[in-house]
């Protein structure tokens, strides 16, 4: 959802934002058949966004450098809490978990293809 929002409107959703098309395109909604609240959301926010910039690394390195990462997203101004550059132990302890996600998505938008 956050990747087709960002194809959509060419820009990255805020938590509302994400909320609201989480709940009119895709169905998910949160307590009560209302959107998923986008305080919820917000703590997802930062992981995606370094997410995307770790996943254009992936397409090059198959083990992207959390330094060359942590530089991409200063550049785009992609920071922590308090407007804190994010550090490179941030990105080294997401890598697994942004590695499992690279091998769904990419089985994922495979299969059609098969």
């Amino acid at each position: 959802a956050w990747t087709e929002y960002q194809t959509e409107h060419s820009q990255e959703p805020r938590a509302e934002q994400l909320s609201a098309y989480l709940a009119s395109k895709k169905g998910m909604t949160g307590r009560g058949g209302k959107p998923v609240s986008p305080s919820t959301l917000r703590r997802y926010l930062l992981p995606f966004r370094v997410y995307n910039v770790w996943a254009e690394h992936r397409v090059r390195n198959e083990i992207p450098s959390p330094d060359a990462i942590a530089q991409e997203c200063a550049a785009h101004g992609i920071t922590a809490q308090h407007n804190k550059p994010l550090t490179t132990d941030y990105i080294a302890e997401q890598a697994d978990d942004f590695e499992r996600r690279w091998q769904a998505l990419t089985r994922h938008h495979a299969k059609p293809q098969q």
